[in-house]
């Protein structure tokens, strides 16, 4: 395999009102990047490891604050930038080694959004559709984050009749105090709290590279799917783009998802306006799962999570009148499913290396095939379609992305997550094939 060739045309130190009073040129310090994503992370994070021939960092006190721009060309076509726009600022500077004639350090950058979370306090009551609501704090709400990033949440779409819909928007209201809590922390609070349709709950909040998003896990896992495959060809002859290596994390882990609730809970929901308490047992039968859940005889039976809840109607209701109050399902005692969907999502992860590609984002769908033996000892990739609970290929969302740039590299790292009870139906695989290959299927798709 040839070797990826990447060009630095840009990487400087901005000023932004702290030590630093001029651009700073570091391109030319042999920089060496590592820029990461994750849809746990309501901020993306970036390290810069570079020769400071100047010693600028040491002589202006530089110890953060300033923003970066970087560009870095990939190929012919594909551009990684980091631009003012980005917002990505110095948060502290580590690893300093100083000599006679240089300095060398690495700069740890995040974004500036995630500064403002630490000095920002909620403290107004929200009302009305969640999706909304999420909105307004990120970008309008005086004490919110006011962000000049895009944030993707619903996209209006027509159909054919001439129907219009709003896709990924969620599809319940909640009112609740702001209670000075920060926003990015409410945020997080409001995504098991968020229903993506009539059965089902679990929302994502991060950000990635294009900005921040707010997406249902139904709505991100019936993406079309990026094609990676792994195979022992080194001119690669497959069908998709090549995967360095893989590593299979864990599968299914019983203890901690026991931990976790995800098989079975037990729910008291407190009525404070009645002074009533209902007890709600839960368990992981009542969610319709395409693959059979393999477990120990009755254990899904038996509740292995303890939760309080309080229905605090008075908190809750969208008016001051008693007669305003919200329906009973946009309360509490209907949103423990949404642990168990959450925890589904997380049940097998996988680690891939590829060569660098800058255009993936976390929050995207990759379809990846590894090398597998056949009954008569022979190897063959297998494809998306296989539904065997132990086949690691399969259709995975990208939860971590990690770019590295600089110093002969140029890689990128992947951490996949799938649900592996709950795959697409052999129907849905056959529209997918032919929707992409028509009425041909691709080889070994069944």
């Amino acid at each position: 395999m040839a070797e990826k060739k990447i060009l630095f045309t840009k990487c400087r130190l901005l000023p932004n009102g702290c030590a630093l009073d001029e651009e700073y040129n570091i391109t030319l310090g042999a920089p060496e990047i590592d820029y990461y994503e994750s849809i746990e992370s309501p901020s993306i994070s970036m390290t810069v490891r570079f020769i400071d021939v100047d010693q600028v960092l040491g002589r202006k006190g530089i110890t953060g604050g300033e923003l970066i721009e970087v560009t870095v060309k990939d190929g012919d076509e594909d551009e990684f930038k980091i631009t003012k726009d980005h917002k990505m600022m110095l948060n502290a500077v580590t690893d300093m080694n100083t000599t006679s004639q240089s300095q060398e350090a690495t700069l740890e950058f995040v974004s500036q959004e995630t500064i403002i979370n630490e000095t920002a306090r909620l403290n107004k009551k929200f009302t009305g559709n969640i999706s909304q609501t999420v909105e307004d704090i990120l970008t309008k709400d005086k004490k919110g984050i006011r962000t000049k990033k895009k944030v993707f949440g619903p996209k209006t779409l027509t159909t054919d009749d001439d129907v219009t819909i709003e896709k990924d928007r969620a599809a319940n209201s909640y009112s609740f105090v702001g209670n000075l809590k920060r926003p990015f922390d409410t945020i997080q609070w409001l995504c098991s709290k968020t229903q993506s349709g009539k059965e089902n709950f679990g929302f994502l909040f991060f950000e990635n590279l294009d900005g921040y998003h707010f997406r249902s896990i139904e709505q991100l896992i019936k993406q079309e799917a990026l094609q990676y495959e792994q195979t022992d060809d080194p001119f690669n002859n497959g069908e998709g783009a090549i995967i360095l290596q893989n590593k299979l994390n864990r599968s299914n882990n019983i203890g901690m998802n026991c931990r976790m609730g995800m098989y079975a809970n037990k729910t008291i929901f407190i009525d404070i306006e009645n002074q009533t308490a209902d007890v709600d047992d839960f368990d992981i039968t009542k969610i319709e799962l395409n693959k059979e859940l393999k477990l120990m005889d009755g254990i899904e039976k038996h509740p292995t999570r303890l939760m309080l809840r309080v229905n605090d109607v008075g908190v809750a209701q969208v008016g001051s009148a008693k007669t305003d109050t919200v329906p009973r399902s946009e309360l509490a005692v209907y949103q423990n499913k949404s642990y168990i969907r959450n925890n589904l999502l997380f049940s097998q992860s996988l680690s891939i290396s590829i060569p660098l590609n800058t255009t993936l984002r976390v929050g995207l769908m990759l379809d990846v095939k590894l090398p597998s033996k056949k009954g008569d000892g022979t190897t063959e990739t297998s494809s998306f379609g296989n539904e065997k609970s132990n086949d690691p290929s399969g259709r995975y969302l990208i939860a971590e992305l990690r770019h590295l740039m600089g110093r002969q590299k140029a890689e990128t790292q992947l951490k996949l997550i799938r649900d592996v009870f709950t795959p697409p139906t052999t129907d849905e695989l056959v529209r997918r094939d032919n929707e992409q290959y028509g009425n041909t299927f691709p080889p070994g798709s069944f």
